[in-house]
């Protein structure tokens, strides 16, 4: 079986993401606590640093260790960096496959692809939108011609 990678823009998304989450706390920082306090020098200093190691570590792991493959048998994605996991579906077990797209979809060219079975399901997020709607295809259409 040959796994491919997320497209990049994975990478973008969950780096933004991270920043988007950064701001808030940083906006929550400021307005809460003592301006020029030890707490508050101190809270900044560790947000900086968890960001910093969110962005230019965790993420670039989490991206390159994120992955997918299909072959006539199943479907498998695998992800994490810490505690890595293994989603397995099994193709006959397929019941449906939906591509989620949002407002930004056109911009950015990325949708979610959603694999329904029996007995669970698997969402790949930040999927290439051509991509995507290419894997929805090729499974519907290996569980239409079983019917």
């Amino acid at each position: 079986m040959k796994f491919e990678r997320l497209s990049i823009t994975a990478a973008v998304m969950w780096e933004i993401i991270t920043l988007a989450v950064t701001a808030l706390i940083l906006i929550v920082i400021l307005f809460v606590l003592n301006p020029h306090t030890w707490l508050w020098y101190t809270s900044l200093w560790l947000l900086g640093a968890l960001t910093i190691a969110l962005t230019f570590i965790y993420v670039p792991f989490l991206y390159l260790n994120a992955s997918f493959g299909i072959n006539e048998d199943a479907i498998v994605y695998k992800k994490g960096v810490f505690f890595t996991s293994t989603q397995i579906l099994y193709r006959e077990r397929i019941v449906f496959v939906t591509v989620y797209n949002n407002p930004l979809t056109p911009l950015l060219h990325i949708s979610t692809l959603v694999v329904s079975a029996a007995g669970g399901s698997m969402t790949i997020a930040f999927l290439n939108s051509k991509r995507a709607k290419e894997l929805a295809v090729l499974l519907s259409k290996e569980k239409s011609s079983i019917a």
